[in-house]
């Protein structure tokens, strides 16, 4: 998975702690399940105003809880908790034998930090112990409540079955344990007990396919009606986390006597006659830090010695879940063993080209080499299909490479290389997983092309981790689209000969994922998505439109600059229109092809239960707007009312164009699309560099003229984060980037390249922003030891556009690049940019900031980057003069100007005091901004001044404004 937040999703431990505050964690090993539970009737089962007292909860782990007399959510009292010195501690309640297994809760609360403490994401997680196994789920969480409003904290889940459980609170968790440890505020906290949810009767999807259909769970979905909507659609599942490695370890290192959550899962395969696919023996993530240190807690190293301590680990981890698998279900390959598949390895190949054998530098490769993987594989087939085999069996476990995007070319073909190595080494891997994890910006046929590309080698291929997030928000038209996505992408399925095609949860809100919009096929009610449609081959409605429209207010001007800085959407065949957006007005710039007027000819605007119309004749029509005749057509600007929206809200609209007898709209007949309405457009006026830069690191004196921005949008991690001052230039077919990064600890150490501190670039070519890259958009990436690393599309052809240097300073460092335009540059030419920081510290990326996309999307999609606008050299000229003005003695005035040119012109205030030629005109000290403010005395009057603009291409002077100062 990449670009991922930290995230625990299910966290197992051998041996529960014993107290969590006042209050009881999990029983401890050896307790039996308590007997008798009374549970609570259907509807609110918790809840929480702390007007009397704590309501059940309590301070859990160090912390200590306590009421408060202010600052209540919506009263006078809520629950102060301090004293944490864990990411953990928080505020926590026994709900033990309060909620029952099988049943889908509702939680409900209001959490902040106190006032003027750091702040940090928020989670809700639920601590269950079975036969002295503590697991943790992550259940909702919040991206950062802040500490001076509340903020609202939800979650939906279901009941696993456990010997006891805690819900609690916590700040984000971080695998080194440096999450946050401020004080909390909560308030009126509510779980409910939900209704049973009905499973639809609809087409089972593993009957329409050939090959198994898997999804991934943990124990919540083998109770109630989730187990019946799984069972139903599904036959085959995979523990989501369960069987990770460092699932199968107690604190003291010891091999677990019982994984419950690993059991649930594979206990219920067992009973429902369900395959199981093993989800992984060996990963770089979710391993125990010990499995690579010494007996005194040293790194191992290369040495022999250390070698063989790790192969030995190896060996025994995989011998142990081996073993453990079959004692409780029988030989592998028998009636009563569920497991049929394994990953044996998970994520190995390096991100980024030029790594020893195209291999990801992790602990496992820095110790034992490329030959690790042989090792776990060798490993694995002794234990699976030999040690622990049914004897009638032949290696009835299929043995597979598991990696993430093996859709984008670089990847899969070093993960291609490396099986080819295998095999040709006699390694037993048997197939290929392909995760895609993807997104509604993948192409459909680049997952096509992925397991095209291994047709040539004698491997089985498994679609293992399958998701598709929308995108946020979740609208209509993105479910229709995440529907046909699906519908594409199984007839891909469909026509290969596939071991198995697993999606990544059960339904939407247990997700990994979720946060990037409903990825799965179920929504939370258990209810069959349009998604689900696509999958099984059902009719889908038609497609609904969706755009993203940017903030502004252009002038009712069909010659606008604004309506140059985006491409045009399509309107049928012979028309197309742009939009901005304003908090009163939505505003709209059509183009028709229609060379023959006739009285019909007109638009019409439909905005919610609106519909406005406009003609081309007079403008005629309800709406304030303009229209001009062109050569093939006309063209027409207007302004649509709105009633005080604001940025994330959506819009249903469609815009129809009538040429005589014939009508063409954006949606479909009788159907509107979907506005989003987004920031402001971020744009920039690049120049043409007097000569070609060097690119070496340093600011040559060529960058003097180039304009500066900054990535102030803080996409997290806002704590003193990384930030850029970014310049631009352009040179023929080229565009030149040079940007000195504030980043005072340099990190490059992690083994993700976008984990370590580097500037990544964001070129749309031609400025097409059409979301999903296209050929010729690029994602390049430059550490701050001028490692180069791309993301999506071709890597051989976005390596061969950039060239790059780097020069540490003082402060940071500073990256210097060229990049090529594939000749859609040159004088006037848009292309779509974005400029992004990563900051790095303790081998892990902990902020991010950019120039335009505010939603740290820039990685999937094009839609929301800046626009570069390529400016020729050209003298100043004055757009606005300064206004003669009388004023009162000793009232402040300002006069201001302004102009255009390339480079942006300096300017110079100049002031004349008497007459001409006695008196000329002399700078006024410090007056260099295009606003000039001053406090007259009774001597000032008469006087003149003027704004002076220059720049490499010549001088312009403003007219001469006088001041006449009264008494």
């Amino acid at each position: 998975m990449r670009h991922g937040t930290v995230r625990r999703s299910l966290v197992t431990i051998g041996t529960a702690s014993a107290v969590v505050g006042a209050l009881l964690l999990p029983a401890a090993p050896g307790t039996a399940a308590p007997d008798g539970c009374q549970y609570p009737p259907g509807g609110t089962v918790v809840d929480a105003d702390f007007e009397d007292g704590f309501d059940g909860w309590a301070g859990n782990g160090a912390s200590t809880a306590a009421v408060t007399g202010t600052d209540g959510h919506d009263s006078a009292h809520a629950v102060l908790v301090t004293g944490r010195t864990a990411q953990s501690d928080g505020l926590g309640y026994d709900v033990t034998c309060t909620f029952q297994p099988g049943t889908t809760y509702q939680f409900d609360g209001w959490v902040r930090f106190a006032p003027g403490q750091p702040t940090d994401g928020v989670s809700l997680t639920l601590a269950t112990t079975t036969g002295g196994t503590t697991s943790y789920r992550s259940l909702g969480s919040l991206s950062d409540p802040g500490d001076t409003g509340w903020a609202e904290l939800s979650a939906r889940f279901t009941m696993p079955v456990a010997d006891s459980a805690l819900l609690y609170v916590e700040t984000t968790w971080y695998e080194d344990g440096s999450g946050n440890t401020s004080d909390l505020l909560l308030d009126d906290l509510t779980v409910t007990a939900l209704p049973p949810a009905q499973v639809q009767d609809v087409t089972p999807i593993k009957d329409t396919l050939d090959a198994p259909v898997g999804v991934a769970i943990d124990s919540r979905e083998t109770v109630g009606p989730a187990a019946e909507l799984l069972t139903r659609h599904f036959d085959q599942v995979t523990p989501e986390n369960a069987m990770k490695p460092a699932t199968w370890y107690a604190a003291d290192h010891s091999f677990v006597a019982r994984n419950a959550e690993a059991d649930a899962v594979a206990d219920f395969a067992q009973a429902h006659d369900l395959r199981l696919y093993g989800h992984n023996l060996l990963w770089h993530e979710q391993t125990p830090d010990w499995f690579f240190q010494d007996d005194d807690g040293h790194d191992l190293t290369d040495s022999p010695a250390d070698q063989q301590v790790l192969t030995d680990r190896l060996r025994a981890h995989i011998d142990h879940v081996a073993a453990y698998l079959a004692d409780r279900y029988g030989p592998f390959g028998s009636a009563t063993n569920p497991v049929t598949a394994f990953d044996v390895t998970n994520e190995v190949v390096s991100d980024t080209p030029g790594t020893p054998g195209g291999m990801r530098d992790t602990r496992w490769f820095q110790v034992l080499g490329e030959g690790f993987v042989d090792l776990a594989f060798q490993l694995a087939d002794e234990a699976f299909n030999d040690t622990y085999a049914d004897p009638g069996t032949d290696r009835p476990v299929t043995l597979l490479i598991n990696d993430y995007s093996t859709e984008d070319t670089g990847k899969q073909a070093r993960l291609h290389d490396l099986v080819a190595r295998l095999l040709a080494r006699g390694v037993p891997v048997d197939g290929v997983g392909h995760q895609f994890h993807v997104n509604l910006s993948t192409p459909v046929d680049q997952v096509a092309a992925a397991l095209d590309a291994f047709d040539d080698l004698p491997v089985v291929q498994a679609v293992t981790e399958l998701d598709v997030p929308t995108g946020t928000p979740v609208t209509t038209a993105r479910l229709l689209d995440q529907a046909y996505w699906y519908r594409d992408a199984f007839a891909v399925f469909r026509a290969h000969d596939l071991y198995s095609v697993s999606v990544w949860g059960l339904t939407d809100g247990r997700s990994w994922a979720s946060d990037s919009g409903a990825p799965l096929l179920f929504d939370d009610d258990l209810q069959a998505k349009p998604a689900y449609h696509g999958v099984v081959g059902d009719d889908l409605p038609a497609q609904q439109p969706s755009a993203q429209v940017f903030a502004g207010a252009p002038p009712l001007d069909t010659a606008a600059t604004q309506w140059r800085e985006l491409p045009v959407r399509p309107l049928g065949d012979a028309a197309a229109f742009q939009l901005r957006w304003s908090p009163d007005h939505l505003t709209a710039y059509v183009r028709v092809d229609d060379t023959t007027k006739d009285r019909a000819d007109g638009l019409a605007f439909t905005v919610g239960d609106e519909t406005y119309t406009f003609g081309r004749k007079r403008g005629r029509g309800d709406l304030d707007g303009v229209r001009a005749e062109q050569r093939g057509g006309w063209t027409a600007v207007v302004s649509l009312p709105l009633d005080g929206v604001a940025e994330g809200d959506t819009l249903e609209f469609d815009v129809r164009a009538t040429d005589g007898s014939a009508t063409t709209g954006w949606a479909s007949p009788g159907g509107l699309g979907t506005l989003e309405l987004v920031e402001p457009l971020s744009v920039l006026d690049v120049p043409r560099a007097a000569k070609v830069p060097t690119v070496d690191g340093t600011t040559d004196t060529v960058w003097a003229d180039a304009p500066v921005v900054r990535t102030d949008q803080d996409l997290f991690g806002s704590d003193g984060g990384a930030t850029a001052e970014v310049r631009t230039l352009w040179r023929g077919d080229t565009l030149y980037v040079l940007a000195d990064v504030t980043d005072p600890a340099v990190d490059v150490s992690a083994d993700q390249p976008w984990e370590q501190d580097s500037l990544e670039i964001f070129v749309d070519t031609g400025n097409a922003k059409a979301g999903p890259y296209r050929e010729g958009d690029a994602q390049l990436r430059v550490s701050a030891t001028n490692e180069q690393s791309f993301g999506e599309g071709d890597e051989a052809a976005q390596r061969a556009r950039l060239t790059s240097a780097t020069r540490r300073t003082d402060h940071g460092y500073v990256v210097e690049a060229a990049v090529g335009l594939l000749g859609t540059g040159g004088a006037d030419a848009f292309q779509g940019l974005d400029v992004l920081v990563n900051d790095a510290a303790d081998g892990g990326r902990w902020a991010a900031h950019a120039w335009a996309d505010p939603v740290n999307d820039a990685w999937q999609s094009t839609s929301r980057w800046g626009v570069a606008h390529l400016v020729a050299p050209s003298a100043p000229h004055v757009t606005t003069h300064p206004a003669s003005v009388t004023v009162s003695a000793g009232a402040p005035v300002t006069l201001t100007a302004a102009a255009t040119g390339s480079p942006a012109p300096t300017v110079q205030w100049q002031r004349r005091t008497g007459p001409w030629p006695w008196c000329g005109w002399t700078d006024v000290r410090g007056a260099t901004s295009t606003s000039l403010t001053l406090t007259p005395g009774a001597h000032d009057d008469g006087d003149r001044y003027r704004a002076v603009f220059r720049n490499a291409s010549g001088t312009a002077t403003t007219h001469e404004a006088v001041l006449r100062v009264t008494r």
